[in-house]
């Protein structure tokens, strides 16, 4: 029987350093700090250039043997990409944009890609939830022929569809909907704990509900019970802050009974996700030192910034 490959862990770096999205150098800067960090052997990160830096940063990828994730989340949030657009001529635009990503993913030789649903249609003409889920699927299945045996795997991150970010897919009941009715898939569920807590999820019986499908797990932060709270909605702030959904302690516990459990046994990345707010060196210290108390093996210990 073949033995499971360790769960890589992993930082997502282009949240803490934005500037690094468009500038290769730094990037592979950055890929040389983290690891020299030894606490993570994955990288998380989004970046758009020329394919000759994309097959740079593949190669040192692999020369440094640190696993990726590539984020075409990010774009696709920020281009409004659709997947589950009721329009069956913008939806398959979604999946060609897509595709586009994917390619680029591979020629840095990503381990997966993130992707997303698109826009609720609350916030566009309405329609219906069966009419998301049958877009979905049919965008999911058209991904997933183009997908290559080696290439990255794809990964569906779900977001709040009733609050910011207001995106389409969704509840966690609608995930589960979503992937329960689609045929043995390669594709994959990206869980973060923060979109769990936004929808107003408990973090334990959300993933176990869509246990089967996740590859994939962010630990993260948000602030969803003070709406007056300068870090409302989605904004992945440190554990360490004062009104956040967890704190150091409950998400360390979390991640501590998800393990014991055997909960994370088809999980092979688990990532910290904390978007700075300037002073990203400051930021980028304060998440390994978080990840360092999270997922150490003994007792909690003190916690010292």
């Amino acid at each position: 029987m073949e033995e499971k490959a360790r769960m890589k862990k992993g930082i997502c770096l282009t949240a803490l350093y934005p500037q690094a999205m468009e500038n290769a150098e730094l990037l592979l800067e950055l890929f040389e700090k983290v690891k020299e960090k030894e606490r993570f052997d994955c990288v998380e990160f989004y970046f758009h250039g020329k394919p000759e830096e994309e097959l740079r940063i593949g190669k040192k990828l692999k020369q440094l043997q640190l696993a990726s994730v590539f984020l075409a989340g990010f774009p696709m949030k920020r281009d409004k990409v659709d997947l589950s657009a009721g329009c069956d001529e913008i939806r398959k635009k979604g999946v060609a944009d897509c595709l586009k990503l994917y390619e680029s993913a591979a020629r840095m030789q990503a381990d997966k890609m993130l992707i997303l649903s698109g826009p609720a249609w609350e916030m566009q003409d309405g329609k219906s939830r069966d009419g998301i889920l049958w877009q979905m699927r049919n965008s999911l299945l058209e991904m997933e022929a183009w997908m290559g045996q080696d290439g990255p795997q794809i990964t569906l991150e779900f977001f709040n569809d009733k609050g910011e970010p207001w995106l389409a897919v969704g509840d966690v009941a609608m995930v589960q909907e979503l992937f329960g009715g689609m045929p043995e898939t390669k594709i994959g569920i990206t869980f973060d704990t923060s979109h769990a807590a936004q929808l107003g999820w408990d973090v334990l019986p959300a993933f176990r509900m869509l246990q089967p499908w996740i590859g994939h797990l962010h630990l993260a932060n948000s602030v969803s019970r003070e709406k007056r709270h300068p870090l409302f909605g989605d904004k992945h702030p440190l554990f360490s802050i004062e009104g956040g959904d967890f704190s150091l302690a409950r998400i360390r516990k979390l991640y501590r009974t998800l393990e014991q459990s055997g909960d994370l046994e088809q999980v092979d990345i688990c990532s910290f996700e904390v978007i700075s707010r300037g002073e990203e060196e400051l930021y980028f210290e304060r998440t390994c030192k978080e990840a360092a108390y999270v997922w150490e093996q003994e007792g909690a210990g003190n916690f010292g910034m």
